[in-house]
């Protein structure tokens, strides 16, 4: 029997997104209405799914690891996609 695709969680991906856009957890936690720390462990548990490091500190930034450049590039063109659809529904 073949292992079963892991699920992505888009909230967490969502999360992922606007933390890269805005460049700190702090900046992406407001804009999102989210407490830093909830942000962060939502970050985290994607992380955990995909195996992988998103982000690395650089001071009080945070910059995207090669992965997290991949993962962004995709989150970009998800998240467009999603505006193209709810354009053409409308």
């Amino acid at each position: 029997m073949p292992t079963p695709l892991p699920w992505l969680n888009y909230h967490h991906l969502l999360y992922f997104h606007a933390t890269a856009r805005e460049g700190s957890m702090t900046a992406a936690a407001r804009k999102l209405r989210l407490a830093q720390p909830t942000l962060s462990g939502q970050i985290k548990l994607l992380e955990d799914a995909l195996g992988e490091p998103l982000f690395e500190r650089k001071g009080r930034r945070l910059e995207l690891t090669p992965t997290g450049r991949v993962v962004y590039r995709y989150a970009e063109e998800i998240f467009g996609l999603g505006q193209e659809m709810l354009q053409a529904v409308r």
